[in-house]
């Protein structure tokens, strides 16, 4: 039996995944938590859907997609509106188009005439060597500091909450890394593949929200889930492991690791010490989700588009907030406007009461729009850790914890195989088929 250790999305999936292959293992999933999904999860409350994290994840990934098939999802998906091109920055007091292209960056003020100039002389930049660059290092040599607090900063705010001048480019975006390597520079890799090589695909979610995802493999899984139990220890065995829980132990052939970092380090610290070391060392950002909801006609400038980042250095409380109800409709009930503000990171410490995170939100929505209305709901969910950090070092510790496995041990989750669902959807795939090698007989 294989015995999956967190019912997040990365653990459904390997387990849903095993369960689809031929001659599959038994398999049981054990969760401390009362409810699968991890942090993506979703509230339905008077016609909204409140997702608590992640709110969908860009399609086109393999992994997602046969993942959503053999849960019969595909018919439940959603693909945002056409508004979710529109993106926004707040940068001088003021909102700015995030610029798509080369005629739209050169009509924007969100940059200078002279940082733009800064920013023609990109393909002239020589190649540096990224491994342990900060992703703020990276794109300051290549692209100046303005794009660093103007664009990159806010994007990775709205990707992991995270600080840039910490960040491991290699790590957290290895794609920019791959093609200054194989290209000399990102524009010369802009002008020889669509797009520059950055990340297709259009955001999607599900009918009852990104939670659908967990709540359905979790109905499919069924009995081989089990909430509400905490694992406290794994021992080896001659053949396999013995899993303490608070039922009782559970015997097992393979255990994989699907629970956040934190989680992971003590289950293998007796036998495992330096994967362990390298798990307590993966930081996570503190993030609280603030979700307020208007009716229409509150904004003297109404929000349109995806949503708006804060760029860095703008006195504002909040990271950015999307614009729920413009390019999810489905999610609010109509004459609605819904919104999702995202307060804390790595670069803000979370440290306020409810009421004054939601005294902050909502200066911060007036400064951009202009309330004239309260909202007629609030909900706030914090994540004490909510999104891990891929700092530099981050791929020798993941190179630390990966030498830790072994045909009957296997780590996976958003600490190591990227933050997003459809990242943890390929995690999952990828370590469901190492096990079933481990324990096929050849």
């Amino acid at each position: 039996m294989v015995v999956v250790v967190g019912a997040g999305v990365s653990g459904l999936a390997l387990a849903t995944f095993l369960r689809a292959a031929p001659d599959a293992p038994e398999v049981l999933v054990l969760e401390a938590a009362r409810h699968p999904g991890g942090n993506v999860r979703s509230d339905r409350e008077d016609g909204r859907i409140l997702d608590r994290a992640a709110n969908g994840w860009l399609s086109g990934e393999p992994a997602m997609e046969r993942l959503l098939d053999l849960v019969d999802l595909r018919g439940d998906l959603v693909p945002a509106s056409a508004e979710a091109k529109e993106r926004f920055v707040w940068a001088d007091g003021r909102l700015h188009p995030v610029p798509l292209g080369p005629v739209a960056l050169a009509r924007s003020n969100l940059l200078t005439f002279g940082e733009k100039l800064r920013m023609l002389r990109e393909p002239f930049v020589p190649r540096g060597d990224p491994s342990e660059e900060s992703v703020a290092e990276f794109a300051r040599r290549r692209l100046g500091p303005a794009v660093v607090d103007r664009l990159v900063g806010p994007m990775v705010a709205g990707v992991f909450a995270g600080d840039p001048e910490a960040l491991s480019l290699a790590a957290a975006f290895p794609r920019m890394a791959e093609l200054e390597r194989e290209h000399g520079s990102l524009f010369r890799a802009m002008a020889k593949l669509r797009g520059g090589g950055a990340p297709r695909g259009h955001l999607t979610t599900l009918r009852g929200g990104a939670g659908q995802l967990g709540e359905r493999m979790a109905e499919r899984l069924g009995e081989r889930v089990r909430l509400g139990c905490a694992v406290t220890a794994i021992e080896p065995r001659p053949h396999g492991w013995r899993i303490e829980t608070a039922g009782g132990p559970v015997d097992a052939d393979v255990v994989a690791l699907a629970a956040p970092a934190h989680a992971q380090a003590p289950l293998v610290r007796a036998h495992a010490p330096e994967a362990a070391d390298a798990l307590e060392a993966i930081p996570y950002a503190s993030i609280a989700v603030v979700m307020t909801a208007f009716a229409e006609g509150s904004f003297r400038t109404p929000p349109r588009g995806f949503g708006v980042l804060r760029a860095r250095g703008e006195p504002l409380a909040t990271l950015g907030t999307l614009f729920t109800s413009r390019f999810f409709p489905h999610e609010a009930p109509a004459g609605e406007v819904f919104l999702r503000s995202m307060v804390g990171g790595a670069t803000d410490p979370l440290d306020a009461d409810d009421d004054t995170l939601r005294r902050r939100v909502l200066e911060d929505l007036d400064r951009m729009f202009g309330l004239v209305g309260e909202p007629i709901f609030t909900r706030i969910v914090r994540h004490p850790r909510g999104i891990p950090q891929y700092t530099r070092g981050h791929r020798l510790r993941v190179s630390a914890i990966r030498s830790a496995e072994r045909p009957d041990l296997f780590f996976t989750g958003s600490h190591l195989d990227g933050v997003g669902v459809k990242d943890c959807a390929r995690a999952g795939e990828s370590v469901a088929a190492r096990i079933r090698t481990a324990v096929t007989p050849t």
